[in-house]
């Protein structure tokens, strides 16, 4: 008897999608859940209820920047890390009054590279820097972007694609020896690195909640003090008349159990050892290979990312869903839309590679039998669209 390829029980599924998004954990869970009662009230009233509220976002606020090693008035609550990111480059333009340079990694995510196209249009110009083979961006590339009317440069602290960790303190040195600023999206690295902006030296940093086992709506950017940056919205003048807009008070505590939670790092060493498991198993398959350095320490923890050329990505990630596997073609915001990955392709990846990638990003708990199936299930939905390529 054959073995089904559909899977509906929840006790089947693996789920290595971690990248993508994360549950809601317990401990936030229960942080929050006092906060969810309707008579909370808008931090921004005078009434008791006001006050509460107010002085709640203050303890979330302080909580963070103590995980962060910064400020409490220079956190500011954003609905995630489009926001945060968008903002930190409009802000940024805007007090430029649209005028001058923006340098940019390559293999940014969606949220910077289309943001700095939108301030291209309006009249900046950017340069694109391009990370190595292994999809590191080194500082001398950085230094090499940079002119003398460079107000921001953006580069990641960790790919959401491929995984690879830049070498944000030595590009932040290359930054500000020219008098620009830093801009780093932070989003992947929490929970899997250590990430406080003040040792990164980064200016501005993009954090958001979903990630590390928040709810979906809520991010942070932090802006170092003195940092030149317009606010995005207008309005009530919400959060230190930056961001206007009610607060969301549960989710921010949310937020802030969420980042303490992070923190800790639990489970990165396992996760190590699950990853070079898997890119062992998944090496064997004939056709596959590695995107990006495996290099611990230059690979975040349990991210997993290959090709398997003449394959579509999309293809795969579906028979993979049939069997129980939740895994991704690459990032999660450009899943559906049948477009080569741009990180691959910045890292010289050929049409055929970039557009079979497989992202596998792996959980603290993943177990030995999970990885062997995921590699077995992988295997199997190779062979079946191979089969039908002829």
């Amino acid at each position: 008897m054959s073995e089904r390829t559909d899977v509906t029980a929840d006790s089947l599924v693996i789920y290595a999608d971690c990248a993508a998004t994360q549950p809601l954990t317990p401990a936030v869970r229960a942080a929050m859940e006092p906060y969810l009662d309707l008579r909370l009230g808008n931090a921004s009233s005078a009434h008791a209820s006001g006050r509460e509220a107010s002085r709640v976002i203050r303890e979330a606020r302080q909580r963070i920047a103590d995980v962060l090693g910064c400020a409490p008035g220079e956190i500011f609550f954003t609905s995630g890390g489009t926001e945060s990111d968008n903002w930190a480059i409009k802000g940024c333009a805007f007090y430029h009054r649209l005028r001058g340079h923006l340098a940019v990694s390559a293999i940014e995510h969606r949220a910077v590279l289309a943001a700095c196209d939108s301030m291209e249009a309006l009249g900046m110009t950017q340069t694109l820097i391009q990370p190595g083979p292994d999809g590191i961006v080194t500082a001398e590339s950085v230094a090499s972007a940079m002119r003398q009317d460079t107000c921001l440069a953006a580069v990641m602290l960790a790919n959401n694609e491929i995984g690879t960790v830049q070498p944000i303190p030595e590009i932040s040195e290359a930054v500000h020896a020219r008098g620009a600023h830093l801009l780093c999206d932070a989003v992947q690295g929490l929970g899997q690195i250590p990430v406080q902006p003040r040792a990164l030296g980064a200016d501005m940093l993009a954090l958001s909640g979903h990630k590390i086992g928040a709810p979906v709506g809520i991010g942070l950017l932090y802006i170092r003090e003195g940092v030149p940056i317009l606010p995005l919205l207008d309005g009530g003048g919400q959060e230190m008349g930056m961001r206007a807009g009610t607060e969301n008070v549960a989710a921010i505590v949310g937020l802030a159990a969420a980042v303490e939670e992070a923190a800790r790092m639990r489970g990165a060493e396992s996760r190590y050892q699950m990853q070079d498991l898997l890119f062992e198993k998944l090496l064997a398959i004939p056709g596959c290979v590695v995107n990006g350095t495996r290099a611990h320490g230059k690979r975040l923890p349990g991210n997993v990312h290959v090709s398997f050329a003449g394959l579509d990505s999309e293809s795969l990630v579906l028979h993979l869903d049939r069997m129980g596997i939740r895994c991704s073609a690459g990032a999660a915001c450009s899943a559906g839309k049948h477009a080569i990955s741009h990180v691959l392709a910045a890292i010289g990846c050929d049409a055929a590679r970039a557009s079979s990638g497989l992202r596998f990003t792996l959980s603290a708990d993943v177990t030995v039998p999970q990885v062997e199936r995921i590699a077995a299930c992988t295997a199997r939905a190779v062979a079946m669209l191979r089969a039908v390529r002829g």
